[in-house]
């Protein structure tokens, strides 16, 4: 006959809420940011006015007064590139970086080999346009005109993906568990079968047959868990555990810390699980065990 058993109900905890909270923002920021840069692949472009310089990128358009210009030029080459902070693939180049040739740089670029540094009283700024002489000449003679970047936005496009990639599956993965995590206490069960113990999770059940065990008992041990590998928030702990007043090679399946009861296998395993009739749990479990 099966008998099924149900965990205790978990400490309150706002643990899980706020791994929840801060992995979805941060799948917001990192789509955010990678909507950005894609935009920044599709629309860039340079503009010079009578008045000033008019950047298009992503989202924003920055806009550098001709009058605050001290200086445009070129470097013969570029070494020594650090990213500091923004988006940086083959073909683009958007944020803050540093080179041993133009110190700090705001960069809104593609192909860097035809880049322009213009440097204001407070910062520096490095465009990449197809003709870079062209751009020059504007600026300095404040002539209108209209810029595309080195390489078009197609090729920049192009390089996003494999972020974008990145991005999606760091984003199911994440999701998938924190979701896993949620769902844990609400799905653990621990049933008794006739051959053995299923412990079901949600995910893999893991069994373990009358014949593996050693003995079975209910433990308070002393010290605490140091997690290796799984879950460990608030009260609820699943996975892999270092305990040594508990048993070794240790798992755990739990909603409280103590107590727990302790399944000891002969091949030097223990389980550690938290069935809210403990003491019923383990009497059911000797009896199947003779």
């Amino acid at each position: 006959m099966n008998e099924t058993f149900y965990p205790a109900q978990p400490a309150p905890s706002s643990g899980l809420k706020g791994i929840n909270f801060v992995t979805l923002l941060a799948l917001l920021v990192a789509v955010i940011a990678l909507a950005s840069s894609m935009l920044s692949a599709m629309n860039m472009q340079y503009a010079v006015t009578p008045e000033s310089i008019r950047i298009r990128s992503g989202f924003s358009t920055k806009e550098i007064p001709l009058d605050a210009v001290t200086d445009v030029w070129r470097p013969d080459r570029l070494t020594g590139g650090v990213r500091l902070f923004g988006t940086a693939t083959s073909n683009l180049r958007t944020g803050r970086f540093r080179f041993n040739e133009t110190g700090d740089i705001t960069l809104y670029a593609t192909k860097l080999d035809s880049l322009v540094v213009i440097d204001v009283s407070d910062a520096r700024y490095g465009l990449t346009p197809v003709d870079p002489e062209r751009l020059m000449e504007a600026i300095e003679t404040r002539s209108p005109g209209t810029f595309q970047p080195a390489g078009g936005t197609g090729r920049a496009t192009a390089s996003m993906l494999i972020p974008l990639a990145l991005v999606a599956v760091a984003a199911v993965s994440a999701l998938y568990v924190t979701g896993a995590v949620g769902r844990f206490p609400k799905a653990l069960r621990y049933e008794l079968g006739p051959d053995g113990v299923t412990i079901r999770t949600g995910l893999s059940p893991v069994r373990i047959g009358y014949d593996e065990l050693e003995r079975v008992e209910v433990a308070s041990p002393k010290g605490f868990p140091l997690r290796l590998y799984g879950t460990a928030v608030g009260s609820l702990l699943w996975g892999r555990f270092r305990w040594p007043d508990a048993g070794p090679n240790l798992r755990l399946y739990a909603t409280r810390i103590k107590p727990l009861v302790l399944m000891h296998l002969r091949d030097g395993r223990t389980f550690g699980i938290t069935p809210e009739e403990d003491e019923r749990f383990v009497e059911a479990v000797r009896q199947r065990m003779r």
